[in-house]
């Protein structure tokens, strides 16, 4: 098998030089745990150079080759390929991967998303995070947005020390940069149905007043951009600020990574908040989505995090 897995990728690199008139460097493949291949084999495909940039696509080599060993069709793999290569190349956004060899240039793009744990095992070991239960808090780098998507990047554990900077602090910094590129905000289903200017309740700002929901409805919490928005309950102040309008602690409960409903600890059970969650993630939450079947409590005395209930 791994004969007939070499020589398909072989076969599937020399098709892919002919088929985009490529020269025989502009196409390589690492092998999971290498330099480039920290998430699997891939085949490295560089489809475009623009001054001191590369637009390069990676092509998971182990999942085309389950493919093929179903369809045995080469021809058509191929063909799928190019037109992925084509559409990512149309639609990504180019960066100087040099900036990320200087903290000062890029700095002010690092943010923080959520991962799944249990599910990101392999892809977060050579990454720089902090675990929350069953939550993982990631390091990113911005690399840019186009078409309303996000274009970004893990940092890997060699940066720091490369900068010469202490992970936490990097990390730390990284939270503040993440309030800013995109602001927490608690948003109402029927705003957002009747009114399509609706950007949501800013709820931080300190010098008017605002009353969330603490009756059983809960709140829910995301941010400006509503995209990766249950990181905003790690974002500083967030929680404790909703502590103190709700005057209570806080039950969390993950629907997706975009969104966390926010609920009073002292008007619902963690018991029915958790039927809820389940029956969410099994109706609207994609696979891709989902962040954890627990449910977390916010203390407003320690201002700690804890999984209430698993």
């Amino acid at each position: 098998m791994e004969k007939g897995y070499e020589t398909f990728v072989t076969e599937l690199r020399k098709l892919l030089l002919a088929a985009m008139d490529l020269e025989e460097d502009e196409i390589y493949f690492a092998k999971k745990g290498e330099k480039y291949g920290c998430t699997g084999d891939r085949l490295f495909v560089e489809c475009r150079h623009i001054e001191k940039a590369k637009k390069i696509c990676g092509l998971h080599t182990e999942e085309l080759y389950e493919r093929y060993c179903q369809e045995h069709n080469l021809n058509n793999i191929v063909h799928d390929c190019v037109c992925e290569i084509k559409k990512a190349d149309e639609t990504s956004v180019v960066c100087d991967i040099n900036d990320l060899e200087d903290y000062e240039k890029i700095k002010g793009k690092l943010f923080i998303r959520l991962l799944s744990a249990e599910r990101n095992g392999e892809v977060l070991k050579d990454t720089i995070y902090h675990q929350v239960g069953d939550i993982a808090l990631v390091l990113y780098y911005l690399a840019g947005e186009k078409d309303g998507y996000i274009l970004s990047m893990k940092i890997k554990k060699h940066f720091p020390e490369q900068w010469g900077k202490d992970p936490d602090a990097v990390f730390e910094a990284a939270l503040v940069n993440t309030y800013f590129i995109s602001p927490p905000r608690i948003y109402h289903w029927e705003k957002m149905l009747f009114d399509k200017t609706y950007t949501g309740d800013n709820f931080m700002d300190l010098l008017e007043t605002y009353q969330p929901n603490k009756g059983i409805a809960g709140n829910c919490l995301s941010t400006e951009k509503r995209t990766n928005g249950a990181a905003a309950i790690f974002l500083p102040g967030v929680a404790r600020r909703l502590a103190e309008l709700m005057e209570a602690d806080l039950y969390l409960v993950f629907t997706s990574v975009h969104e966390v409903m926010v609920h009073s600890a002292d008007m619902v059970y963690p018991e029915d908040l958790k039927d809820v969650l389940m029956d969410t993630i099994k109706k609207a939450t994609p696979p891709e989505d989902y962040l954890t079947s627990s449910i977390y409590r916010y203390s407003r005395r320690t201002g700690e995090f804890s999984v209430e209930l698993e």
